[in-house]
C-alpha cells in the first residue's frame, strides 16, 4: 500500500511571521516520501498553484501520475512537485488577496531553489501547474519588481479566466487583472516564459473557454493555448475542477514534462523552440508516436 504524505516545507521565520496563513508542501507517496524527508533534493522541480478555493491537496493527480512514470524509467529522471498552501481563500470573489499570493509564490521559488543547493544538477528555475486563479497569480510574477524572469521556465495553466475576470466584483481584482495584462502587453518581445492555457470546454460553467486564451498581443511567440476536448489522447471536456484530475489530460502533461528533460542538465530544457515543439506535439498534433527533436520527413518504403 502507498502511504500518501506532503512533507511540509520549513520557511524562513520572516516569511512564516510575515504569511500565517500559508504553507508550501513537497508531494510524495511511499518509499519516495521516506527517502525525500531528508534534503537536499535531486529531482526536477514543478510548483502546483491551487484556484479559488483550492487545496494544494490538488497536486496529487499530477504528483502521483509522475512518479508512476519515474518509476518505469527506474529514476534516471524524476519530479519534486511542491504545492502552495493558499488557506483555500476565495479570491474569485475577493481580489484583495491576488498580490499578496504573488508575493508569496515569489519566495517559495527561492525556498524550492534552495532545497537543491549543492547538487551536481541544481536546478535554476521551476515550471509552474496554475489551477484557474492560480494561473493568474503565475503570470503576476512577472509583474513583480525584483522578480528575475528566469526563475520560471515553463508555464501550464488550467481552466484560468486570462481575458478577465469571470465576475469582476471588486476593484481589486478588476485592477490586478489591468496590471497584469497591461505588463504583458507592453513586455511581449521581453517576455521568453514559454506559456500554455488548457481550457476545460463547455462542461466548464465557471470559465467559459474564451476567458482562458491568451491575449494574442501579449506573446510574441512563446504561447499555446488549447482547450481540452482538442487535446489529442484526451478527447474530453471537463468541468472547472476535474481539469486537475482528469487522467488523460494528467497523462498527456506528464509526458510532455519527461519530453522537456535536457539530457545533459538533467533539468527541463532552455531551449524556447524544442519547449513549444514538444508542447505542440502533446497538446495539439500528436502523430502517434513518440516526440522526435528532428524527425524525417521522407520514409523510405522498403519491400515493395
Amino acid at each position: 500500500v502507498k502511504v500518501l504524505e506532503s512533507k511540509k516545507i520549513e520557511l524562513p521565520k520572516k516569511l512564516a511571521k510575515r504569511y500565517p496563513a500559508y504553507e508550501l508542501y513537497l508531494y510524495g507517496e511511499g518509499s519516495y516520501a521516506e527517502e525525500h524527508k531528508i534534503l537536499p533534493l535531486t529531482g526536477i522541480p514543478v510548483l502546483f498553484l491551487p484556484g479559488n478555493a483550492g487545496s494544494y491537496k490538488q497536486v496529487r493527480s499530477i504528483g502521483s501520475i509522475a512518479l508512476r512514470k519515474a518509476e518505469d524509467i527506474d529514476f534516471k529522471y524524476h519530479f519534486d512537485f511542491f504545492s502552495v498552501n493558499f488557506n483555500e481563500e476565495l479570491v474569485a470573489l475577493y481580489g484583495g488577496s491576488l498580490q499578496k499570493q504573488t508575493k508569496f509564490v515569489h519566495e517559495c521559488i527561492k525556498t524550492i531553489l534552495k532545497l537543491y543547493k549543492g547538487q551536481e544538477f541544481a536546478p535554476k528555475s521551476v515550471a509552474i501547474i496554475g489551477h484557474s486563479m492560480g494561473g493568474l497569480v503565475a503570470r503576476a510574477l512577472l509583474t513583480l519588481k525584483n522578480f528575475k524572469h528566469d526563475l520560471i521556465n515553463l508555464l501550464i495553466t488550467q481552466a484560468t479566466p486570462h481575458v478577465a475576470p469571470v465576475m469582476p466584483l471588486d476593484r481589486f481584482i478588476t485592477d490586478f487583472y489591468t496590471t497584469v495584462n497591461n505588463y504583458w502587453i507592453l513586455n511581449a518581445r521581453h517576455i521568453n516564459l514559454t506559456t500554455l492555457s488548457v481550457a476545460g470546454g463547455f462542461r466548464d460553467y465557471q470559465v467559459r473557454s474564451g476567458l482562458t486564451f491568451l491575449p494574442k498581443l501579449s506573446h510574441h511567440t512563446s504561447a499555446l493555448s488549447v482547450v481540452s476536448s482538442a487535446v489529442p489522447k484526451t478527447w474530453v471536456s471537463t468541468d472547472h475542477l476535474s481539469i486537475v484530475w482528469c487522467k488523460q489530460l494528467q497523462l498527456t502533461t506528464v509526458r510532455a514534462f519527461f519530453d522537456l528533460i535536457d539530457a545533459d542538465t538533467k533539468q527541463i530544457t532552455q531551449n524556447s523552440k524544442k519547449k513549444l515543439s514538444v508542447l505542440s506535439h502533446h497538446f495539439i498534433r500528436h502523430p502517434s508516436k513518440h516526440f522526435e527533436e528532428n524527425p524525417a520527413i521522407i520514409s523510405d518504403l522498403t519491400g515493395i
